[in-house]
Parts: structure tokens; sequence; C-alpha cells
């Protein structure tokens, strides 16, 4: 049961990580954000795409390239991102000196899985073929899935269903900022509309 306990997990890798320095550090201001001490990016940049990765709690599949070239630590398997959050939490107070401090662990899945398998394939010397890929791929799935079950119970399924929701954290609200009050109109709008619906179920 242990393999399907994700909180277990993440706060085991966080535990005996905890003096190791981040694989990157991303900082939260209200008009912008960076990265590693880096250039500053805006909310609606496309580079924001990595803030839904880190909110989903998944490697980011676009950036893996990059992160690769830039040698950032990989913590089994995983990266840990720490986030240092200095917008304060209404829009009238100022910025804080002291940032919110929160690390979070990004898991791996199957797409960013088969990116690092290109990506060890054209570091090789001699490329390798398709065949060679999907038995280092299958290999790679067979050592890290969790066990088969081929004998099915219903009632250990709903326990190991169970025990997903209650263990896999919930994803936190949108690291982005809101861009204009037209936004915030839209989501009020689309709050009345779900209301609406849960009342007729």
């Amino acid at each position: 049961m242990a393999v399907y306990n994700t909180s277990r997990f993440v706060d085991g890798l966080l535990k005996s990580h905890e003096n190791s320095p981040p694989s990157f550090t991303v900082k939260l201001y209200r008009e912008h954000w960076t990265l590693n001490n880096g250039s500053k990016f805006l909310y609606n940049n496309q580079i924001a795409s990595l803030l839904d990765d880190i909110r989903t709690r998944r490697i980011p599949v676009d950036f893996l390239e990059l992160f690769d070239q830039a040698k950032l630590p990989f913590y089994e398997g995983c990266l840990i991102v720490e986030l240092l959050d200095y917008r304060p939490s209404k829009s009238s107070e100022p910025e804080l000196e002291q940032p919110e401090k929160t690390r979070l662990v990004l898991t791996p899945n199957d797409e960013s899985l088969w990116t690092d398998i290109c990506l060890m394939s054209q570091k090789s010397n001699k490329p390798w073929s398709d065949a060679h890929a999907l038995e280092l791929e299958a290999r790679l799935l067979l050592t890290t899935a969790p066990p088969l079950c081929l004998d099915p119970d219903v009632h250990l399924t709903r326990i190991v269903n169970a025990t997903q929701r209650a263990t896999t954290p919930p994803a936190p609200p949108s690291l982005k900022r809101k861009a204009s009050a037209m936004n915030q109109e839209a989501d009020e709008i689309e709050k009345a509309r779900r209301l609406k619906i849960t009342q007729f179920m």
C-alpha cells in the first residue's frame, strides 16, 4: 500500500533532503516572478506555463532539456522546488519583506519519462532505434511502477482508491496573478453559474 500513499512519499523525500539545495527557486511578486534570481517574467508570459506545472506538482516536460543542460539536481527522480511568495494577501497591502517559504516536490509522469529517454538517445554516440528506446521504457516502467494486480478484488480496489484520494495533495490555487478586473468578473460569473448548476443536482 505504501506505493499508493503519495503524501508519505513526498513528506519522506522532503525530510530526507531538507538540508539539500532545491532544484530551483521561484520568487513570486505582485507584478512578476523570477526563476533562480534570473530575469523577471510577467505572469502572462509563455514561460509562466512552468508555474502551472509547479501548481500541479509534475515535472515540466517542456523545460527538461534546459534543466538537463543546467545540471539541476534531481532527488530520487523528482525535482524539489522552493517557492518564495512575496505577494500580500490583499492587493492594497505592500509586498511582504519576509516571503512565505514553501517546498514542493515535482514528480515524473509517462511523458517526462519518454522525454528523458529521448534526451539520453540524443546524448549517446549512436542514436537509439525505436525498439531500443521502447525496451528501455518498458524496463523502467517495470522497475518503478506499482505492482500489477492480476487477481482484482473489489474491496482492495476501494481501499486503494480511498488511500489515493486521501493522500494525494490537493492542487493549490493558481500561482499566476489575475490579469485584470475583467478576469475577476468572469470568475465570479463562472462561480455563480456553477452554484446554479449544483442547486439542480
